[in-house]
């Protein structure tokens, strides 16, 4: 397993990290948290120590699945959550006022059997609080010793500039895989420029990367792919499967599985720290994880940025 740090800090995270919002039960279907938990221990296993999870996940049943798992394993393992989504009813809206990310620490530390969190994340932007009483917050937060260090996710690079002006912000988690590189304009550059590392969410577009669907699947109401991720649909869905099999080509050769030939190419980019891929089962676990142990060729990443140019160069 290959380890990256985030940012300027000293987490030196996996280049694979555990996405765990399907442990939640809620959005990609029902879990079980026997199963749940045997994934976290596999992952350690395998050399996975970075976790991402957040209370949003099942009204805090993820981060308690995540607790039950690492309870013996603690020093092996960076604990990512976050705060700022609070649901009433079935609205969810994000609130990341002083008094609401006070009570979610508070209870993100407790669900888990925390002292501290390794990495404290903005959920997504809350245009209705002031980024100085944010950031203001998370700073008192980190002073206390309640977290290690400042993350944000779905900040723009607007957002995240004024951020840092008020916090040391080490990375910014963002939807990015090959079929959703909008991150590349602005944001990757900009992140570079100053040190504040990108984790990759979503690197195998909701799961069409993995190449398990020949068909566009009919999926229920509430599931996360029908109303998350654009890429079921069409016009979409006919050219993103032309991609797939590309990749298809490439894992057939190298022997190895689509799923990581499309994470190892989110990981081409020195700004990516980690690509966090979501799994239920401790053999995607094991698949996904075996993405750490190569990386893709000039030839392979030419290959694949030939197909998609010819595919989405209108875009």
């Amino acid at each position: 397993m290959r380890y990256r740090k985030i940012g300027n800090s000293d987490l030196s995270v996996s280049v694979i990290g555990l996405g765990t919002w399907a442990f939640g039960g809620d959005c990609w279907g029902e879990a079980d948290d026997r199963v749940s938990r045997k994934v976290v221990e596999r992952a350690v296993d395998s050399g996975v120590n970075f976790i991402d999870t957040a209370p949003i996940y099942g009204s805090g049943r993820s981060e308690s699945v995540i607790g039950s798992a690492i309870r013996t394993r603690r020093k092996d393992v960076v604990i990512a959550t976050k705060c700022g989504l609070e649901k009433k009813g079935h609205a969810i809206r994000p609130n990341l006022s002083a008094e609401f990310i006070r009570e979610e620490i508070e209870n993100s530390l407790k669900r888990m059997g925390l002292d501290v969190i390794d990495l404290y994340q903005c959920h997504w932007p809350d245009p209705n609080t002031s980024l100085r009483e944010t950031f203001g917050e998370l700073n008192e937060l980190r002073n206390e010793g309640k977290i290690r260090y400042i993350g944000v996710s779905n900040f723009s690079r607007a957002t995240l500039e004024k951020a840092l002006e008020i916090a040391p912000v080490i990375s910014n988690q963002v939807q990015y895989s090959l079929f959703d590189r909008e991150v590349e304009k602005e944001l990757l550059p900009f992140c570079g420029e100053r040190d504040v590392s990108v984790l990759s969410y979503g690197p195998l577009g909701g799961g069409i990367l993995t190449g398990k669907y020949k068909e566009s699947p009919d999926l229920p109401r509430g599931d996360v792919r029908a109303f998350f991720y654009k890429f079921y649909g069409e016009p979409f869905w006919g050219k993103g499967r032309q991609l797939v099999r590309v990749l298809e080509e490439i894992a057939d050769e190298r022997g190895v599985s689509p799923s990581q030939v499309a994470i190892n190419w989110v990981l081409r980019r020195p700004e990516a720290a980690c690509a966090i891929a979501g799994c239920r089962t401790s053999e995607q676990l094991q698949q996904n994880a075996g993405a750490g142990d190569w990386s893709l060729d000039e030839k392979e990443l030419s290959d694949i940025e030939e197909q998609y140019s010819l595919l989405f160069s209108a875009h």
